[in-house]
């Protein structure tokens, strides 16, 4: 399947909200019933980044044409869906909201899309490697 840059990235913030969203919304509870310290809450938030690495990894394999710029962008919308939807809980609970925090989550996010687009074209390229046995030496 080989879709333009743009539905890739559609398909990829698709993936990624996947494991993203779910992820998110168990992290709140487990932030609401255990508090911060809780080791769930940073498993959680792997797995949320590795949503975002797998959103990067869809847009690569759906497009050829793609660049590791559309697979950190499948993940920056992914993030900003999810946190969006945090912040208007936030403000309808009265909670405090990190701005600062925002812009830097929203890079790391970016950066596992882009490491999950990565892993897509080394993945490309060993598929298309000479068949086992081929070209190799025996000790």
């Amino acid at each position: 399947m080989d879709l333009t840059p743009s539905a890739a990235v559609r398909q990829g913030i698709l993936t990624a909200l996947v494991l993203a969203l779910p992820a998110a919304l168990l992290n709140v509870l487990v932030v609401d019933r255990e508090g911060s310290s809780s080791p769930w809450k940073f498993a959680l938030w792997f797995v949320i980044l590795f949503g975002g690495a797998a959103g990067g990894f869809a847009v690569l394999r759906l497009s050829r044409t793609a660049s590791l710029v559309h697979a950190a962008s499948a993940a920056f919308w992914t993030y900003v869906l999810v946190q969006g939807l945090g912040v208007v809980r936030r403000l309808f609970a009265g909670e405090p909201i990190s701005w600062l925090a925002f812009p830097f989550l929203a890079l790391l996010m970016a950066t596992c899309g882009m490491l999950g687009g990565a892993l897509a074209r080394r993945w490309e390229q060993t598929g298309r490697t000479a068949p086992a046995g081929e070209g190799r030496t025996e000790d």
